[in-house]
C-alpha cells in the first residue's frame, strides 16, 4: 500500500468510484460528480495549502482516497475505500499513513473526523488508526438532502 498523488488520469475512476452504493450511503460526494468535476478538484490540490488529499494505491491498483482540509489549526480528515479493495485493512494502513505524514508536514492542535453513526466499518479504521472517540461533538448533520447522525472522533499529536 502506498499514498501518491493524484493525477487528472485518476479524475474517471473517483467519479465511478463514488457511485458505489456504501460510498453514497456513507460520503458526502454526491452521486452525479463527473470526471470534469474530479478533474478539476485534482487541478488545485498543488495550489491549496488549506487542503491535502492522495489517492491510496495496492499492488499498482488504485483502492481509495485520504484527504483532509485545515482551518485554525486543526485538520479535519476523512477518507474513502472503493468497493473492490474493502476487507483488506487498507483504510486503516493509509489512514494511518496519512496522520503520519500531516504531522510531519504541517502543524496543528487536533485532527478531527465525523462519519455516520451506521459507517461500522469506518468506525473501526478511526479508531484502529489511534482516533478516540468524541461524543460531545456528535451531531446531526444535513448530508444530501437527509439528516445523517454523526459519531466524532479525534486525535491530539
Amino acid at each position: 500500500m502506498r499514498l501518491r498523488e493524484w493525477t487528472v488520469e485518476d479524475a474517471a475512476w473517483y467519479a465511478e468510484a463514488t457511485r458505489d452504493p456504501e460510498v453514497q450511503r456513507y460520503t458526502t460526494d454526491p452521486p452525479t460528480i463527473t470526471e470534469a468535476q474530479v478533474a478539476g478538484a485534482i487541478r488545485a490540490l498543488p495550489t491549496n495549502p488549506a487542503t491535502a488529499s492522495f489517492c491510496i494505491e495496492a499492488a499498482g491498483e488504485r483502492c481509495g482516497n485520504v484527504a483532509v482540509d485545515f482551518e485554525d489549526g486543526v485538520g479535519h480528515v476523512s477518507y474513502l475505500v472503493a468497493a473492490h479493495a474493502r476487507g483488506r485493512g487498507l483504510a486503516t494502513r493509509a489512514l494511518t499513513e496519512f496522520v503520519a505524514w500531516i504531522l510531519a508536514h504541517h502543524t496543528v492542535a487536533e485532527l478531527k473526523l465525523w462519519t455516520h453513526r451506521d459507517n461500522v466499518g469506518s468506525r473501526k479504521v478511526a479508531e484502529r488508526a489511534g482516533f478516540v472517540r468524541d461524543p460531545a461533538r456528535d451531531e446531526d448533520r444535513e448530508v444530501k438532502d437527509a439528516v445523517w447522525p454523526t459519531v466524532a472522533y479525534h486525535l491530539v499529536p
